[in-house]
């Protein structure tokens, strides 16, 4: 990335002079800092993504979606390719970057700003689907919407390409700049809002969800988040509608919209992703052990044996299946449809507690340096 030419911005301002705006920052050391930081951070999330692909069937990787946390990821990196150019943080005379309504509409809005926004309505819609509906999150009742939204984002890209330059986003040579006119922008920001309204939307039916894994919390931190950004952005769009020849603003603009989407992944993916770099079957067993306590093990698609099957490796065939006829025995668990259920009848309580307390301490006794399965067959 090349230093900004002083000639260039030299140029870039006696062209504002002429044109009555009396105030372009020219671009400087700050904006390239910017720009570099940023792609560093993208760096490692793209490394953080490839990891998590990789364990993408790690039961508590597996609970958090990690086709969706990757197209998120996807979606946050296409919306920093638009930034670095509607925001003029470098010279886009003679490059790809002239592509106004190519980068600065399909990459930077629909595909980046309203994907991020869509892959969380997603995921809500999801838990609304498994927590509150009983329902996996397949078929044509859950996919119907999803499908109707990227029509929607198909036909905005589409008819903006079919419009003028002038009434959507053009590039002015003189500035070095992409603009657009009000109307426009404010056909793009009500696009956005829509948006984030489906997207609390379905935090607000989600919102009663109980279990140990603060989906419901989650969702609220992120429905805040999005909206703080999203709010700052359209005051700036119309209050400060030259903001680019800014550079307080444009750099506010430019670090308040990423610091969000990073906070927003990691805030979701940092704990499973640490634990399974670092304590991959202790946190398994703690997390499995909490779905039991919740009596969520249909809806995390996990049975209550996981951990048992998560560590194959270290007992043979008829130890593993002697182990899961006993749990399922023990905590009154029968299977149907690929899953474990418990029976809920009243005579059952008390022995089912009894068997949930000897279960957990087979859990606890394998955090101890002695702990082998072989000598815990007392506890079962």
């Amino acid at each position: 990335m090349p230093f900004p030419d002083p000639l260039v911005e030299d140029r870039r301002a006696a062209a504002a002079l002429a044109m009555g705006i009396h105030s372009l920052d020219k671009r400087q050391a700050a904006d390239l800092a910017v720009v570099s930081t940023i792609s560093v951070v993208y760096f490692v999330d793209l490394i953080a993504v490839l990891f998590m692909l990789w364990n993408r069937k790690y039961p508590p990787i597996k609970a958090k979606s990690p086709v969706l946390m990757a197209v998120l990821f996807l979606s946050s990196a296409l919306w920093f390719v638009g930034d670095v150019q509607i925001n003029g943080h470098v010279t886009l005379a003679n490059s790809i970057l002239t592509n106004c309504r190519g980068l600065g509409v399909w990459v930077r809005i629909l595909v980046g700003m309203c994907g991020v926004c869509a892959v969380f309505a997603l995921r809500s819609f999801a838990l609304y689907h498994v927590f509150c509906l009983n329902m996996p999150y397949r078929g044509i009742r859950f996919y119907l919407p999803v499908v109707i939204y990227a029509l929607c984002i198909l036909t905005y890209g589409v008819v903006t390409l079919a419009l003028k330059s002038r009434e959507t986003m053009y590039y002015l040579e003189s500035l070095d700049l992409c603009l657009s006119p009000v109307p426009f922008k404010a056909s793009i920001v009500a696009f956005v809002w829509i948006t984030l309204a489906i997207v609390a939307f379905n935090y607000w039916r989600i919102r009663n969800i109980k279990s140990s894994f603060n989906e419901s919390r989650e969702m609220a931190f992120t429905c805040l988040l999005i909206l703080a950004n999203i709010l700052f952005a359209t005051l700036v769009q119309f209050l400060h509608p030259q903001y680019p020849l800014s550079l307080a603003y444009r750099v506010t603009s430019t670090i308040l919209n990423h610091l969000c989407t990073n906070v927003i992944w990691w805030g979701v993916m940092a704990v499973p992703l640490w634990n399974c770099l670092f304590h991959r079957q202790k946190y398994l067993d703690k997390w499995v052990a909490k779905l039991r306590m919740d009596g969520l093990q249909r809806e995390y698609d996990v049975d209550s044996a996981s951990f048992i099957r998560e560590q194959h490796y270290q007992f043979t065939p008829a130890d593993i299946a002697m182990n899961e006829a006993v749990l399922r025995r023990q905590s009154f668990l029968y299977k149907a449809d690929g899953f474990y259920y418990a029976n809920e009848g009243p005579d059952d309580n008390a022995t089912a507690n009894v068997a949930h307390e000897r279960t957990l301490s087979w859990l606890h006794s394998r955090d101890s340096k002695d702990a082998g399965f072989g000598n815990d067959r007392h506890l079962l």
